[in-house]
């Protein structure tokens, strides 16, 4: 992503150690999402996706291309606080703002008075997703540990990210302090402790998004709440193997804490997770990545639900690749299988999902494309005798900068239709309810994406 550079920056100096030299710099990052759209039956646009898939419990947005119903914009703020010879301390922070189609502010206030209660909706949210800080060279100028760095706040931790579906597969983040790029040279090692995120908001999984009050507490199931879930993250990457491939590997452990005197065995939930990565470059123009874990307990949702009780094992294997087989045609696609075997009271949540799907961009002129997503997604448990299915095609016309599938920011005009089975409805109605108990339904929209 491109930055954008303010020199001598006017922050607030009482955020930094230490005057701010002339030379020092404040980068700006960013992403958002934002647009409209309408369903075929009059209603707003609303999001295709099956529970229980992906990387979250609502599995949404599913296949994101024409999927997408909120106004989104994430700022990065990178500081560079004090830097002299090789030891340099910086700072981050990455406000975020989310507001869905369905909970527009029409009010004249900014505050969100759309119900007459003088507060903003929960749809109306600000987080601060991450807020952290690192120092490198504090370890001195030779061995392992010369270009390795020290942090600790709140941070995405090393995630990684499948774009088409807005799947953050590997995703071990939260508040927390570590130590990383300790170089061995043939590897580099990582350590970090991460405290979770608890589920701190009421969800009502059958509208598609987070609603309801927010509680100070995660009530966790058979337990009292006051619970940390902390995890120790351990991760060797840069693994060369052949020309163009490398190697990463991870595990982590998850250790709940109960507040002294509400320990039950509903609380007690640990976990495991063991992580496996193999990147190859240089295919077709792009490069292949496989993807592969086991785990048990609490690190099924991980990031999104650790305090949710799971009595289970899972393993995943999933397939992403980025090519361009062609000139003016480039395009994202995956092939995954996950395999869950629930265990004592989550005995019923034993099932298997199956997902492929890919998005095919054609550029006709250095501005002008057209993407074609295609995404499939079966779910099966073992207590169902019919599988849960769903299918979603998008076809959109694009404006950006360049031609490239990576180039942002990119204006889209799009279509999307949906056809699902009547089992896809179990857990909750496809669509988001917008079409009633039908088995198909059509959207249609603009959309700007940008990332700088």
């Amino acid at each position: 992503m491109k930055s954008l550079s303010l020199l001598k920056a006017a922050l607030p100096l009482a955020l930094v150690c230490g005057s701010l030299a002339a030379d020092d710099v404040v980068e700006i990052h960013g992403y958002t999402r934002a647009g409209v759209g309408r369903s075929s039956n009059g209603g707003e646009q609303v999001s295709f996706f099956l529970a229980n898939t992906g990387g979250s419990p609502t599995g949404g947005p599913g296949y994101r291309l024409g999927n997408e119903t909120d106004n989104y914009l994430e700022l990065a703020v990178d500081v560079k606080a004090y830097e002299k010879g090789n030891t340099n301390f910086k700072l981050h922070f990455r406000p975020a703002f989310r507001q869905y189609y369905q909970v527009r502010d029409a009010s004249a206030d900014a505050g969100g008075d759309v119900d007459n209660s003088k507060s903003p909706s929960p749809n109306q949210q600000i987080w601060i997703r991450e807020a952290w800080g690192e120092a490198t060279g504090i370890f001195g100028n030779s061995g392992v540990l010369k270009d390795a760095s020290l942090w600790a706040g709140r941070r995405f931790y090393m995630r990684q990210d499948l774009h088409i579906r807005d799947q953050w597969y590997w995703n071990n983040s939260g508040d927390g302090v570590g130590l990383e790029n300790i170089d061995f040279g043939s590897f580099k090692m990582h350590y970090a402790y991460i405290q979770h995120d608890t589920g701190n908001v009421n969800s009502d999984w059958n509208n598609g998004a987070i609603r309801g009050q927010l509680n100070p507490y995660s009530g966790w199931v058979g337990g009292g709440g006051h619970v940390i879930v902390g995890s120790h993250d351990l991760r060797f990457s840069d693994i060369k193997l052949w020309t163009g491939a490398s190697l990463t590997l991870g595990v982590q452990y998850n250790d709940a804490h109960p507040k002294s005197g509400t320990e039950n065995d509903g609380n007690k939930n640990k976990g495991t997770q063991f992580n496996v990565i193999l990147n190859q470059a240089g295919v077709l123009g792009g490069d292949n990545r496989i993807y592969a874990t086991y785990g048990n307990g609490s690190t099924f949702w991980n990031w999104y639900n650790p305090d949710v009780k799971t009595e289970n094992t899972w393993y995943h294997i999933m397939d992403v690749f980025y090519i361009k087989p062609m000139a003016n045609l480039e395009m994202q696609g995956t092939v995954q299988y996950r395999k869950q075997n629930g265990k004592g009271s989550m005995a019923g949540n034993t099932n298997t999902w199956i997902s492929a799907g890919v998005r095919p961009v054609y550029f006709f002129t250095k501005h002008f494309s057209v993407a074609y997503e295609v995404g499939m997604d079966k779910l099966k448990f073992d207590n169902e005798t019919e599988d849960r299915k769903l299918l979603k095609n998008t076809i959109a016309l694009q404006w950006s900068p360049q031609a490239s599938f990576w180039s942002r920011p990119v204006i889209r005009i799009f279509a999307t239709r949906a056809d699902w089975n009547k089992n896809a409805n179990n857990w909750n109605k496809v669509g988001e309810g917008q079409f009633g108990n039908s088995l198909q339904g059509m959207t249609f929209g603009a959309q700007v994406e940008a990332w700088w």
